[in-house]
């Protein structure tokens, strides 16, 4: 049955201040602590959420937004036609076939395996990699010239120079001949260019003309390992891959960015829930001074609670004011929390006030709306837990 004065009773008591300063300071510690546990909690979750971000712009910088590849075996055969309605699929920006093969690559001095990523002049990155030249430019159209890393050029000791080049070297794909018997290929590259972003990329891989690696690897014309495709919005993998499936006619697989670094985003969800738990179980802490808060309102209130009895009040009614007092205290205190949290994010992002350490680098921030309902929501349970088994010992007090 619905009691109006309950919800106004409890009200009353959360907004007016007790005659005694010692209660007026425990319940405003408590809504104090309420207010810094959901403040803190949220600034963590978006910290880590920012450093998330920041870290992948670099780790999965050369990851497409989805990558098509066969189901079953290495190479699929599609055709510009094919590509072209590809391209036409809504939400697609470009679709870049591409052949990726292990090479190693050799000098008289030392020798490296890379990644190399055979890929045509209209490759959908090609200005991101023209833009981190640290020597030279990505220049895919010249056939046989490579465009390494500035760390595997290191380890090879490169010098750009017209009588330097590199012999690389790849396991064949199709063999024509019966008098073949290398199983490998090798070509000698010239350097063209030296990119440069994090020594994880620049380790792993290396570009080159699709002429060159078709050639080098035996496969013959419209033959890929992979098409990247490169969306200019939310795309439904699944949808995706059955509308490919029935363009290309073709047992085929959609990868996303996820999905090509299934590790790597295993590591940072533990990571999140780790730090969540950690900071869930500081905000828990806090709850024994709310739980403070309201048997100290209780021992305090006896007296307006047997004039409410004597008014008509019922006994069982009592512990329903002292219980949304509880939850009023921690939903204003949450809703503040984030309010406060949420401006801080708003200055650090505008301000930059905290850099990352050892660098001049602003620390990453990234405040989203599931963060934002995490917090409330693991907040505001903890309270009315914690108010529920408080005001249940209303008789006892």
């Amino acid at each position: 049955m619905f009691k109006p004065y309950i919800y106004k009773i409890a009200i009353r008591y959360f907004f007016s201040k007790d005659k005694k300063t010692i209660v007026n300071r425990i319940n405003g510690f408590a809504f104090f602590m309420i207010v810094s546990a959901a403040c803190v909690l949220l600034l963590v979750l978006s910290g880590f959420a920012g450093l998330k971000d920041f870290g992948l712009t670099y780790t999965s910088s050369f990851d497409p937004d989805l990558k098509i590849i066969p189901s079953k075996g290495s190479y699929f055969m599609v055709d510009k036609e094919k590509l072209d309605l590809i391209e036409r699929i809504e939400g697609v920006i470009s679709a870049s076939p591409v052949i990726e093969e292990k090479v190693v690559l050799s000098n008289e001095l030392s020798s490296g395996a890379v990644l190399l990523k055979g890929v045509f002049d209209d490759y959908y990155m090609g200005a991101t990699l023209d833009s981190l030249s640290l020597i030279g430019a990505f220049s895919p159209n010249k056939p046989n010239t490579i465009y390494l890393g500035a760390d595997l050029a290191s380890s090879l000791e490169v010098v750009m120079s017209d009588d330097f080049s590199l012999l690389a070297t790849a396991a064949k794909k199709e063999t024509r001949s019966l008098f073949s018997f290398s199983p490998f290929n090798t070509k000698l590259l010239d350097i063209e260019g030296v990119y440069q972003i994090s020594s994880d990329i620049e380790k792993k891989f290396a570009f080159t003309s699709m002429k060159t690696i078709s050639s080098l690897v035996g496969v013959g014309e419209n033959s890929y390992t992979s098409i990247e495709v490169a969306l200019d919005g939310n795309v439904n993998k699944a949808d995706f891959e059955k509308e490919i499936n029935n363009l290309l006619s073709s047992d085929l697989s959609v990868l996303d960015k996820q999905d090509l670094n299934p590790a790597l985003y295993k590591m940072l969800n533990t990571e999140n829930l780790a730090v969540y738990l950690i900071f869930s179980l500081v905000a828990l802490i806090s709850m024994f001074n709310l739980v403070g808060s309201i048997t100290i309102m209780m021992v305090e209130k006896k007296k307006d609670l047997r004039v409410i009895e004597i008014l008509g009040g019922q006994k069982k009614d009592f512990n329903k004011i002292f219980f949304f007092l509880g939850v009023f205290t921690t939903v204003f205190g949450t809703i503040i929390g984030i309010g406060l949290a949420g401006l801080l994010v708003m200055l650090q992002n505008f301000y930059s006030f905290v850099s990352v350490p050892g660098t001049s680098i602003p620390y990453p921030i990234s405040l989203t709306s599931t963060n934002v309902i995490i917090v409330f929501l693991t907040v505001v349970l903890m309270g009315i837990i914690t108010s529920a088994w408080s005001s249940s010992a209303q008789g006892k007090v």
